[in-house]
């Protein structure tokens, strides 16, 4: 999916406010926007993937902060929010179908993603916002074609902390149907995205039968940047499991197949290009 006419705006949103999670430095804060800016100008004339573009201008500012994890605080918290309503999301997921359930438990996941410009992230009150998300189901539900795919060999490519949490319940289900998984997590932080350290948190180190990553830290995946293993595991999947926009937002201009895309429709951009509503949660394969 290439960067749209709001793109822009979105990401120069969240980059204002990474600088300010660890900066009061004013001027500082004015050169790393000025730049921020004449980089997204450049991507968006390209018409880069919006994901891709993201993560140049991000490296950009990270250097420029100094900070190689601005999210750190706000991931922890995230991860430990969710491990507080795990018991409760296991028990709907044991509710009838475990494999549909887990489907919808790892989407409302999804929705632990900072800086999305109009998405707010309900970390305070996760429970509730949990519990009404469940009852209002999917907008696209391709779950019983993907439970076919995942009894063979799984790509599982990971999103945010705090929803790592909830992908072990997909996981543990997707080990049930006896597919392989191997769980690819970011090669170094970036936004609030999920990494080893994440997995080990989630225990997914514990269920999945290998923890990957997607190399260089890209938010989503940027081909040329994928280690020689995860390459391989991609090539030769039954299925792909890909959870949030980003991925989505790069694998969609990609050139894998068979691609469950399992995320939240956060955007408009992203909700129109995949034929949803904002706030829509999505089991789509491809």
């Amino acid at each position: 999916m290439r960067m749209s006419a709001k793109c822009p705006a979105c990401l120069l949103n969240r980059i204002y406010q990474e600088c300010r999670m660890v900066s009061d430095d004013e001027e500082k804060i004015g050169r790393i926007i000025e730049r921020a800016m004449e980089m997204i100008l450049e991507e968006f004339r390209r018409r880069e993937v919006n994901a891709i573009a993201s993560t140049r201008v991000h490296r950009m500012v990270y250097r420029m902060l100094d900070n190689d994890d601005p999210y750190r605080e706000l991931k922890r918290r995230a991860n430990e929010e969710t491990a507080r309503i795990l018991p409760l999301a296991r028990r709907y997921v044991e509710r009838g179908d475990r494999f549909r359930n887990a489907v919808v438990a790892s989407i409302i996941g999804n929705s632990f993603d900072y800086g999305v410009l109009g998405h707010e992230v309900n970390d305070s009150n996760f429970r509730e916002y949990f519990e009404r998300e469940f009852r209002r189901g999917l907008a696209i539900d391709d779950v019983d074609e993907i439970r076919h795919l995942c009894r063979g060999r799984v790509v599982y490519l990971a999103d945010n902390a705090g929803e790592i949490v909830l992908d072990r319940l997909l996981v543990e289900e997707i080990k049930r149907l006896e597919g392989r998984v191997s769980f690819v997590v970011r090669g170094r932080p970036v936004l609030s995205d999920a990494t080893i350290e994440d997995a080990r948190f989630a225990g997914i180190d514990e269920v999945a039968d290998e923890i990957l990553t997607n190399g260089q830290g890209a938010i989503g995946i940027i081909e040329e940047e994928l280690p020689e293993d995860t390459r391989e595991r991609m090539e030769s999947a039954d299925i792909i499991i890909s959870k949030g926009m980003a991925n989505y937002e790069c694998l969609s201009e990609g050139s894998f197949d068979s691609i469950a895309f399992l995320l939240k429709a956060k955007c408009e951009p992203v909700a129109r290009d995949v034929g949803v509503r904002v706030g829509d949660m999505v089991a789509m394969l491809r």
